[in-house]
């Protein structure tokens, strides 16, 4: 599996608040690392799409926004007209991620997209991490 990032991050600022501020680097860096935990069950939601088609490539692009204060990464969705691994690998993909979040909170709420690209491996057996 080959981890590709598109990852946008539109940040507004609330003042007054006792949380950190990233900038947008650090943001999406560490924002990444939290996704990035979720690997190994990502590469086994392919494995198991893999089975049924040892073949499977495509990308599952995923949508998802970054609380301000409690850093929860909420409203995970894959994105149906840039995706293209099938509805049952987007789901997967989709369900490895809820319940993350990004700690410590930061001032900023943060909009991304994070790709990701999966490639049937050659000759068979399982995709690279």
């Amino acid at each position: 599996m080959k981890t590709t990032i598109a990852f946008a991050l539109i940040a507004s600022f609330a003042a007054g608040c006792s949380f950190i501020a990233r900038d947008t680097e650090t943001y999406k860096n560490e924002t990444r690392t939290v996704l990035e935990a979720k690997n190994s069950t990502i590469v086994s939601c392919y494995d198991a799409a893999l089975a049924a088609n040892p073949s499977l490539a495509g990308n599952v692009v995923v949508t998802f926004v970054v609380e301000k204060k409690t850093g929860n990464i909420t409203n995970v969705a894959a994105d149906p007209n840039t995706s293209t691994a099938p509805e049952g690998l987007q789901q997967c993909v989709v369900t490895a991620l809820e319940g993350l979040a990004l700690a410590p909170a930061d001032q900023r709420e943060g909009q991304a997209t994070f790709t990701w690209t999966f490639s049937a491996p050659s000759g068979g057996g399982k995709p690279a991490a």
